[in-house]
């Protein structure tokens, strides 16, 4: 909303400098609209998304994420952190093929950082185990492992694996 409101005063100023003739605040103005729109474009509504999904506002980053209509348009960095969005989203209402997917292809385009990356993996773990599918998440709890992870990630790593050597047990 604020890059649509940013887009038509950048548009409004141009057609008055235009008015003016002042070509050059004229000229400013319209690379400024130009700019709004790229954005846009380019990086969508993904950070914010990622800023609520870190409050654990699981609604309301997936009413942003939403707003993205081709996720092809985004570089690659939003693109992968629109995956990650999506399969936290996807994790949380327990839709476990659709978020393999997303955290599939989030892993694949690459996220920026090792925690990221590790938190990636720890959701596709959970996902194996939820299929019970106790070879690959034993697999992918030894990848995570092999990354520096902090602390909460960690104790989660050994939470996922526990519940693995638990139902293992219990197969």
């Amino acid at each position: 909303m604020i890059r649509i409101i940013l887009v038509c005063i950048s548009l409004i100023a141009t057609f008055f400098y235009f008015m003016k003739e002042e070509y050059l605040n004229m000229s400013m103005m319209l690379v400024a609209a130009v700019l709004f729109i790229y954005g846009h474009y380019r990086y969508g509504t993904v950070y914010i998304a990622l800023q609520e999904l870190n409050k654990g506002n699981y609604e309301k980053a997936e009413k942003l994420i939403s707003k993205i209509k081709n996720s092809d348009t985004l570089n690659k960095r939003q693109k992968s952190y629109y995956h990650f969005i999506r399969g936290a989203i996807t994790s949380n209402n327990k839709d476990w093929e659709k978020s393999y997917s997303q955290w599939s292809k989030a892993l694949e385009i690459g996220l920026r950082t090792e925690n990221d990356t590790s938190i990636a993996l720890l959701n596709l773990a959970h996902i194996e185990l939820e299929r019970k599918n106790f070879k690959e998440a034993n697999e992918l709890i030894k990848k995570i492992r092999e990354l520096n992870l902090k602390p909460l990630i960690e104790s989660e790593v050994d939470r996922i694996q526990n519940e693995i050597n638990v139902a293992q047990q219990h197969a």
